[in-house]
């Protein structure tokens, strides 16, 4: 084996673990896609909840006065 050949091999291990690479960060990015969509569900709901509750309230509290 001459340092030819290893250098070839080098750069074929080289590439293959950049694509290895590429597909791990491809996954890690849909994770964390999929995590930032679930706590934006719940903060919307937690928002939607907190509004509806607020008006409720205003509506008591001017039910009351009038």
């Amino acid at each position: 084996m001459n340092s030819d050949d290893s250098l070839l091999e080098y750069e074929e291990i080289t590439v293959r673990l950049d694509r290895l690479d590429d597909k791990v960060e491809f996954v890690r990015a849909e994770v964390a896609q999929r995590t930032g969509r679930k706590i934006g569900r719940a903060m919307g709901i937690l928002y939607g909840v907190l509004a509806g509750l607020f008006l409720f309230l205003i509506f008591i509290i001017l039910s009351l006065i009038f």
